[in-house]
């Protein structure tokens, strides 16, 4: 079978996006030629905007989808899905990959105009029945699981690096919110993300400021996040006056901006994270309900920690035992320990 395009349906979130970038590399390696299209959800499209490896970045937001439809907001969804429908009827493909394994994706699939529809073997929500066929994973990592579907069109060499390309825009921005900040060139920048989608995967906010109070002599130390984590980067600011808070004040490709200038990222198991190991800047991860071993960054560059204790790994939002004891579990000084391992001198 000749195959001409190809659609990739991802929609989210952050860092499951950049997890399955290697699939589109390894793509364009393997098949040069091919079209390769990508459905992808609103919060995460803007990680796609730059890549080179993918052609087409076709955005549909799952995010108010599913809103609508916890809301009982039945006609707004029945619109938007309507609105799904007619963007792909539009299109052909000779292979769609869906690799995120859901009852909607397969449903999103069901929809596509395709020789092919290849899931993931073991997805959830009875997603197999959509496809035409499944393949295993290559190994225990999310990277392999998702490169595992390119199995079933015969390639058999990936490429498992990650990748995040920013536009010229971004790195002006970084630039410019450094200069203003008043970090100068030669000093070693420290990005920490102090805040997790789950309250569960959060270190303690005292064990950032111990970390931040440690490493604040000898860097610089810029705060990320997104808006819901305001309050925190205050908290952190207040005990910490000199460092940079950036938290809320920065969209998602000019966040990368700033990473891409850091000596080392550190953070819990968040986008952000994953987004510093795509851009190739040393990471240092605390990890807790999540197992590194499946989700933590590869590579020399990046270290991540864990307390390992019975419940550790138990993927849930929110610490059954209600004291996240997995994350207090690592101390600062591990995390100061690897930061000296892994960081580099930032550039200018």
């Amino acid at each position: 079978m000749t195959i001409r395009s190809i659609l990739i349906v991802r929609l989210s979130a952050i860092g499951d996006v950049i997890h399955c970038t290697p699939v589109a590399r390894t793509l364009r390696r393997a098949y040069p030629e091919c079209r390769i299209t990508w459905l992808v959800g609103a919060v995460a499209a803007d990680l796609l905007t730059y890549n080179p490896h993918i052609d087409e970045v076709l955005v549909w937001s799952r995010e108010r989808f599913e809103k609508h439809l916890r809301k009982l907001e039945l006609r707004e969804a029945a619109r938007m899905w309507r609105e799904l429908k007619n963007m792909l009827s539009e299109r052909y493909f000779d292979v769609v990959l869906d690799i995120h394994g859901l009852f909607l994706t397969g449903m999103i699939t069901k929809q596509v105009r395709a020789g092919r529809k290849i899931g993931m073997r073991g997805a959830k929500e009875l997603n197999s029945l959509f496809m035409t066929e499944t393949a295993p994973p290559l190994g225990r990592h999310v990277t392999d699981k998702y490169l595992g579907v390119l199995r079933a069109i015969g390639i058999t060499e990936v490429d498992r690096r990650m990748q995040l390309t920013l536009g010229p825009k971004h790195g002006e921005f970084a630039a410019a919110y450094l200069r203003q900040a008043g970090v100068l060139p030669e000093e070693r920048l420290v990005v920490v993300i102090p805040g997790t989608t789950w309250p569960s995967k959060n270190w303690p906010v005292e064990f950032f400021i111990r970390t931040i109070q440690r490493l604040a002599p000898k860097h610089r130390i810029i705060l990320g996040g997104g808006k819901a984590e305001v309050p925190l980067g205050s908290e952190i600011e207040k005990a910490c006056p000199s460092v940079v808070n950036a938290i809320g004040q920065t969209g998602l490709l000019d966040l990368a901006g700033l990473i891409q200038k850091a000596a080392v990222v550190i953070t819990g198991d968040t986008g952000p994270l994953h987004m510093a190991a795509a851009m190739d800047i040393p990471t240092v991860a605390i990890f807790g309900p999540t197992d590194p071993a499946f989700f933590a960054p590869l590579g020399e560059k990046h270290i991540a920690l864990t307390s390992r204790l019975t419940c550790s790994f138990c993927h849930k939002t929110r610490c059954p035992d209600g004291n996240n004891m997995c994350m207090y579990g690592v101390a600062p000084d591990e995390v100061l320990q690897a930061v000296s391992k892994v960081e580099v001198p930032c550039q200018p």
